[in-house]
Protein backbone atom coordinates (compact mmCIF):
# COMPACT_ATOMS: atom_id res chain seq x y z
CA UNK A 1 0.00 0.00 0.00
CA UNK A 2 2.65 2.15 0.80
CA UNK A 3 4.57 1.85 -2.52
CA UNK A 4 0.79 2.49 -4.68
CA UNK A 5 0.90 5.80 -2.17
CA UNK A 6 4.04 6.67 -2.78
CA UNK A 7 3.12 6.49 -6.48
CA UNK A 8 0.26 8.55 -6.64
CA UNK A 9 1.68 11.26 -4.39
CA UNK A 10 4.28 11.59 -6.96
CA UNK A 11 1.55 12.00 -9.99
CA UNK A 12 0.06 14.28 -7.79
CA UNK A 13 3.26 16.43 -7.27
CA UNK A 14 3.66 16.06 -11.21
CA UNK A 15 0.05 17.25 -11.94
CA UNK A 16 0.96 20.52 -9.89
CA UNK A 17 4.34 21.24 -11.53
CA UNK A 18 2.47 20.90 -15.16
CA UNK A 19 -0.41 23.41 -13.75
CA UNK A 20 2.21 25.41 -12.74
CA UNK A 21 3.58 25.61 -16.24
CA UNK A 22 0.29 26.23 -17.72
CA UNK A 23 -0.13 29.28 -15.73
CA UNK A 24 3.56 30.50 -16.17
CA UNK A 25 2.56 30.48 -20.08
CA UNK A 26 -0.88 32.13 -19.78
CA UNK A 27 1.22 35.10 -17.84
CA UNK A 28 3.99 35.26 -19.87
CA UNK A 29 1.41 35.33 -22.82
CA UNK A 30 -0.64 38.58 -21.12
CA UNK A 31 2.23 40.37 -20.44
CA UNK A 32 2.90 39.56 -24.11
CA UNK A 33 -0.71 40.89 -25.20
CA UNK A 34 0.37 43.61 -23.01
CA UNK A 35 3.46 45.53 -23.62
CA UNK A 36 3.46 44.21 -27.40
CA UNK A 37 -0.27 45.02 -28.30
CA UNK A 38 -0.56 41.60 -28.97
CA UNK A 39 -4.16 40.48 -28.78
CA UNK A 40 -3.71 37.52 -30.36
CA UNK A 41 -1.65 36.56 -27.09
CA UNK A 42 -4.04 37.75 -24.82
CA UNK A 43 -7.19 35.84 -26.73
CA UNK A 44 -4.57 32.90 -26.34
CA UNK A 45 -5.16 33.51 -22.43
CA UNK A 46 -8.89 33.49 -22.32
CA UNK A 47 -9.15 30.32 -24.33
CA UNK A 48 -6.37 28.38 -22.41
CA UNK A 49 -7.79 29.56 -18.73
CA UNK A 50 -10.24 26.13 -18.55
CA UNK A 51 -7.35 24.12 -18.85
CA UNK A 52 -5.72 25.05 -16.05
CA UNK A 53 -9.60 25.15 -14.10
CA UNK A 54 -9.76 21.42 -15.28
CA UNK A 55 -6.49 20.37 -13.80
CA UNK A 56 -7.17 22.09 -10.40
CA UNK A 57 -10.26 19.82 -10.01
CA UNK A 58 -7.98 17.01 -10.99
CA UNK A 59 -5.81 17.77 -8.43
CA UNK A 60 -8.16 18.05 -5.29
CA UNK A 61 -9.91 15.40 -6.25
CA UNK A 62 -7.09 13.56 -6.58
CA UNK A 63 -5.47 14.86 -3.16
CA UNK A 64 -8.84 13.88 -0.72
CA UNK A 65 -8.58 10.49 -2.60
CA UNK A 66 -5.37 9.86 -1.49
CA UNK A 67 -6.44 11.49 2.27
CA UNK A 68 -9.62 9.24 2.53
CA UNK A 69 -7.89 5.71 0.98
CA UNK A 70 -4.90 5.70 2.65
CA UNK A 71 -5.01 8.47 6.21
CA UNK A 72 -1.54 9.52 5.58
CA UNK A 73 0.68 10.43 8.75
CA UNK A 74 1.36 13.92 9.27
CA UNK A 75 3.93 14.84 7.15
CA UNK A 76 2.55 13.21 4.10
CA UNK A 77 -0.66 14.61 5.35
CA UNK A 78 0.60 18.51 5.38
CA UNK A 79 2.07 17.69 2.33
CA UNK A 80 -1.22 16.82 0.55
CA UNK A 81 -3.23 19.79 2.33
CA UNK A 82 -0.10 22.09 0.93
CA UNK A 83 -0.77 20.68 -2.95
CA UNK A 84 -4.58 20.96 -2.44
CA UNK A 85 -3.95 24.89 -0.79
CA UNK A 86 -1.17 25.59 -3.77
CA UNK A 87 -3.41 24.27 -6.61
CA UNK A 88 -5.68 27.07 -5.58
CA UNK A 89 -3.23 29.52 -5.79
CA UNK A 90 -1.96 28.64 -9.10
CA UNK A 91 -5.82 28.51 -10.34
CA UNK A 92 -6.33 32.62 -8.79
CA UNK A 93 -2.57 33.34 -10.80
CA UNK A 94 -4.33 32.33 -13.99
CA UNK A 95 -7.49 34.40 -13.20
CA UNK A 96 -5.01 37.55 -12.79
CA UNK A 97 -3.51 36.51 -16.19
CA UNK A 98 -7.30 35.98 -17.28
CA UNK A 99 -7.48 39.38 -16.15
CA UNK A 100 -4.17 40.64 -16.93
CA UNK A 101 -5.23 39.95 -20.95
CA UNK A 102 -8.90 41.84 -21.27
CA UNK A 103 -7.47 44.61 -19.75
CA UNK A 104 -4.43 44.23 -22.39
CA UNK A 105 -7.65 44.17 -24.80
CA UNK A 106 -9.07 47.00 -23.88
CA UNK A 107 -5.40 49.08 -23.59
CA UNK A 108 -4.90 47.47 -27.17
CA UNK A 109 -8.13 50.01 -28.60
CA UNK A 110 -6.38 52.83 -27.03
CA UNK A 111 -3.18 55.42 -28.04
CA UNK A 112 -0.19 54.63 -25.44
CA UNK A 113 -0.64 56.40 -22.58
CA UNK A 114 3.06 56.45 -21.98
CA UNK A 115 6.41 54.26 -22.73
CA UNK A 116 6.03 51.29 -21.09
CA UNK A 117 9.22 51.67 -18.08
CA UNK A 118 8.19 49.53 -14.48
CA UNK A 119 5.52 47.37 -16.05
CA UNK A 120 7.95 45.33 -18.42
CA UNK A 121 10.47 44.97 -15.33
CA UNK A 122 7.23 44.08 -12.77
CA UNK A 123 6.29 41.82 -15.04
CA UNK A 124 9.37 39.71 -15.30
CA UNK A 125 10.12 39.67 -11.69
CA UNK A 126 6.87 38.21 -11.23
CA UNK A 127 7.03 35.51 -13.57
CA UNK A 128 10.40 35.01 -11.91
CA UNK A 129 8.68 34.49 -8.72
CA UNK A 130 6.41 32.10 -10.21
CA UNK A 131 8.66 30.00 -11.35
CA UNK A 132 11.03 29.92 -8.73
CA UNK A 133 7.84 29.13 -6.27
CA UNK A 134 7.14 25.94 -8.06
CA UNK A 135 10.84 25.01 -8.21
CA UNK A 136 10.94 25.23 -4.42
CA UNK A 137 7.88 23.62 -4.24
CA UNK A 138 9.09 20.54 -6.45
CA UNK A 139 12.65 20.35 -4.66
CA UNK A 140 10.85 21.00 -1.14
CA UNK A 141 14.07 23.78 -1.04
CA UNK A 142 13.23 26.45 1.59
CA UNK A 143 15.94 28.59 1.01
CA UNK A 144 14.99 29.08 -2.63
CA UNK A 145 11.35 29.92 -1.01
CA UNK A 146 12.69 32.31 1.73
CA UNK A 147 14.72 34.27 -1.18
CA UNK A 148 10.53 34.49 -2.76
CA UNK A 149 9.42 36.10 0.70
CA UNK A 150 12.14 38.61 0.38
CA UNK A 151 11.42 40.11 -3.26
CA UNK A 152 7.20 40.72 -2.64
CA UNK A 153 8.26 43.74 -1.31
CA UNK A 154 9.98 44.88 -4.34
CA UNK A 155 6.69 44.14 -6.19
CA UNK A 156 4.66 46.20 -3.69
CA UNK A 157 6.99 49.08 -4.60
CA UNK A 158 6.60 48.64 -8.44
CA UNK A 159 2.99 48.93 -8.08
CA UNK A 160 2.62 51.98 -5.73
CA UNK A 161 5.11 53.71 -8.10
CA UNK A 162 3.16 52.82 -11.35
CA UNK A 163 -0.19 53.54 -9.41
CA UNK A 164 1.39 57.44 -8.59
CA UNK A 165 3.07 58.28 -12.36
CA UNK A 166 -0.66 57.22 -14.06
CA UNK A 167 -2.29 59.17 -11.78
CA UNK A 168 -0.29 62.50 -12.12
CA UNK A 169 -0.40 61.96 -16.01
CA UNK A 170 -4.19 61.20 -15.73
CA UNK A 171 -4.09 64.68 -13.51
CA UNK A 172 -3.17 65.93 -16.80
CA UNK A 173 -4.58 64.31 -19.59
CA UNK A 174 -8.19 62.92 -18.02
CA UNK A 175 -9.01 62.07 -21.75
CA UNK A 176 -7.03 59.06 -21.06
CA UNK A 177 -8.59 57.98 -18.21
CA UNK A 178 -9.91 54.55 -19.81
CA UNK A 179 -6.01 53.29 -20.21
CA UNK A 180 -4.64 54.78 -17.37
CA UNK A 181 -7.57 52.83 -15.25
CA UNK A 182 -6.77 49.92 -16.73
CA UNK A 183 -2.82 49.85 -16.51
CA UNK A 184 -3.14 50.68 -12.58
CA UNK A 185 -5.46 47.22 -12.60
CA UNK A 186 -2.71 45.69 -14.60
CA UNK A 187 -0.22 46.70 -12.21
CA UNK A 188 -2.39 45.26 -9.13
CA UNK A 189 -2.94 41.94 -11.48
CA UNK A 190 0.64 41.48 -11.51
CA UNK A 191 0.82 42.58 -7.61
CA UNK A 192 -1.72 39.80 -6.72
CA UNK A 193 0.41 36.97 -8.47
CA UNK A 194 3.43 37.58 -6.42
CA UNK A 195 1.61 37.45 -3.91
CA UNK A 196 -0.13 34.21 -4.39
CA UNK A 197 3.54 33.01 -5.26
CA UNK A 198 4.69 33.98 -1.83
CA UNK A 199 2.26 31.98 -0.15
CA UNK A 200 3.26 29.10 -2.29
CA UNK A 201 6.56 30.15 -0.63
CA UNK A 202 5.23 30.09 2.65
CA UNK A 203 3.47 27.02 2.40
CA UNK A 204 7.11 25.18 1.50
CA UNK A 205 8.78 26.23 4.16
CA UNK A 206 5.99 25.18 6.43
CA UNK A 207 6.03 21.93 5.19
CA UNK A 208 9.69 21.42 5.58
CA UNK A 209 10.22 23.78 8.51
CA UNK A 210 7.30 23.31 10.38
CA UNK A 211 7.57 27.19 10.68
CA UNK A 212 4.55 29.45 9.65
CA UNK A 213 6.01 32.54 8.22
CA UNK A 214 2.11 34.29 6.88
CA UNK A 215 1.43 37.50 8.60
CA UNK A 216 4.83 38.77 8.83
CA UNK A 217 5.14 36.22 11.78
CA UNK A 218 8.64 36.60 11.29
CA UNK A 219 8.70 40.00 12.61
CA UNK A 220 6.94 39.71 15.63
CA UNK A 221 9.56 36.95 16.79
CA UNK A 222 13.12 37.37 17.80
CA UNK A 223 16.71 36.10 18.03
CA UNK A 224 19.31 34.03 15.47
CA UNK A 225 17.37 30.94 16.32
CA UNK A 226 14.49 30.96 14.34
CA UNK A 227 16.21 33.07 11.28
CA UNK A 228 18.46 30.39 11.32
CA UNK A 229 15.38 28.18 10.93
CA UNK A 230 13.66 29.65 7.79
Amino acid sequence: MNRHFDIELKKLKEKVFRMGLLVEKAIENATSALLHRDSVKAQEVLKGDQEINLYEIEIDELGHELIALHQPAAVDLRLITMVLKITNDLERMGDQAVNIAEKALVINQEPPLKPYQDLPEMAAAVRQMVRDALDAFMTADPDKAKAILERDDFIDRINDKIYDEIQKILEQKSQHIRTGVSLIMVAHNFERVADLATNIAEDVIYVKKGIDVRHHIRERRTGDNFQEQV
